[in-house]
Parts: C-alpha cells; structure tokens; sequence
C-alpha cells in the first residue's frame, strides 16, 4: 500500500494505534477500482460467450472461378453452425483481394501465388491445375500439348489474371507464338464464346465445373507437367483475432476438403491445412 501511496503521490489510509481508515481520497480509488474490476469480470463474460456462441459481421473475398464451387456450401455450413455470424461475399481478382485483405476491408480472400505482408497472415491452400476448355466434339484428345494450344484461337482471362500469365508464360518457355483472338474478365464471357465454337480457354476446374456438368464444354489436362498455380488463404491480421473470423476460416478450410474430397473439385491438391 505504501508503494502505490508513493506511485499515487498521495495518502490513501488513516493509520493509528486502533487500526486503518480510508482517507477520502482512499474511498475515491477504492470506488474506481471496484468499477475497474466489474468492468473487467464483465469483459471476461462478454469474451467467453463470444467465443462460445461468436457473431458478427465477416467480409470475405473469393475469386470468380473459386466462388462458383465453395461460396454457397460455406454460407450453408456458416449458418448450420454460427447463424449469430453475417458474412459478407465479396468477388474480384487476387490482386484487388489482396489490397482489400491488407487495408482491412477483408477480413480474409482466398488469393493467388500471395506475396508476404506484415499486414496479412499468408496459409498456403492447395496447388489447382489449369485446364484446356473447348467446346464438345467427339474427337477431342485426352490430353493436349502446348504446341497445339498455341495453334487455337484463344480466349483468355484478361492480364494481370494468374491464369493468364501462367498460360503466357508456357508459351514463351516453350518458344511459342499464340493467336488470343478476345479476353475478358468475365467467366461466363469464356465459356459462353468456347461452347459457340469462337475458340478454346484456359481455366481452373472450379471455373467451368457446371458447364461441363450440363455439357457445354469439356477441359482437356496439359500433357506433360500440368499447368498450375497455388491458392492461399490470406487473413488481415488485425480481423484475426476475432474469434467470428476464426469460425469462418475454420468453416471454409472444411468446406475446401470436403469438396475435394468428394470429388466436386477435380484438379487440385491440399498443400498445408490445419
């Protein structure tokens, strides 16, 4: 008590023969450090039942091609086991997610070959393969070489998209012109213009899962070594502590194995997930 008397600078008890009394300076720190212990229990209940039953609201980014094959089963299972917790969907290209990871306005984006920033927690994902997408003919070949995918008029995702740079990329390791004859952002644009015949696309599995499912286009593997590029889970390391963020992190990596797992995502392999 003396040493906090002496941090204080000032008397906080009466003392005599017959004991010790609060001077009223005393009764004023006892009445504050009462309210700062309350407040204190009260932040200890508020964290536990927080952690226990978490809410709020989440942002969370996802490429095209990766929203079209986990977004709606992770709002499904969000809801069954957090429905206090709102998430926020958002779609655009890995660089734009990575920005909006770093400046806080994610929480967290699924993001491609991520670069290392004080401001953002990197876990590497999965490596996804990138497939040749052509429209349906009975000749088509199991798989393709580069040398006849140079030849195709192309459609490709517009620059700086991993795909095409990845693609771009092979052509000029291999020594290889290429004839790209349209690109556009826009998935849909792709696979529309390859089922019409206009040309052929590069794109991963998630990207044109349905349309193969109904039939629209097939993809065709790359003969030799694949074609890939790695997806990671960037997390703002601000948003990462909250515990409704951990929920959502932990309810996406399940989704991703169970997709793969089940074999609605062909094309990909799990690099590190805990």
């Amino acid at each position: 008590m003396a040493n906090l008397e002496a941090t204080l600078d000032v008397k906080l008890l009466n003392r005599s023969v017959n004991g010790t009394t609060p001077t009223v300076v005393g009764e004023l720190f006892y009445q504050h450090a009462k309210n700062i212990l309350r407040q204190l229990e009260e932040a200890q209940i508020a964290i536990r039942i927080e952690s226990q039953t978490p809410s709020g609201r989440v942002a969370i980014g996802f490429p095209t091609s990766t929203s079209r094959i986990v977004a709606a089963s992770l709002l499904e299972r969000l809801h069954e086991r957090y429905p206090l917790i709102q998430l926020e969907l958002v779609e655009a290209s890995s660089g734009e997610l990575a920005g909006l990871v770093a400046s806080d306005r994610l929480a967290m984006a699924i993001t491609m070959n991520a670069r290392l920033d004080k401001r953002v927690t990197i876990e590497p994902l999965l490596q996804e393969e990138l497939f040749v997408v052509l429209a349906p003919s009975p000749n088509l070949p199991a798989r393709l070489d580069v040398k006849t995918l140079s030849e195709l008029p192309l459609l490709l995702p517009t620059y700086p998209n991993s795909v095409r740079v990845i693609t771009e990329r092979l052509f000029v390791e291999c020594h290889l012109s290429f004839n790209v004859i349209a690109e556009t952002s826009a998935v849909e644009i792709l696979i529309l213009a390859v089922e019409r015949g206009l040309g052929a696309t590069v794109l991963p599995f998630a990207a044109f899962a349905l349309a193969q499912q109904h039939g629209r286009v097939v993809g065709i593997p790359m003969k030799g070594k694949p074609l890939v590029r790695e997806l990671s889970l960037s997390l703002s390391t601000t948003a990462a502590r909250s515990p409704a963020v951990q929920c959502v992190r932990n309810v996406l990596l399940d989704v991703i194995k169970e997709e793969i797992w089940a074999n609605r995502w062909l094309g990909v392999e799990l690099i590190e997930v805990t």
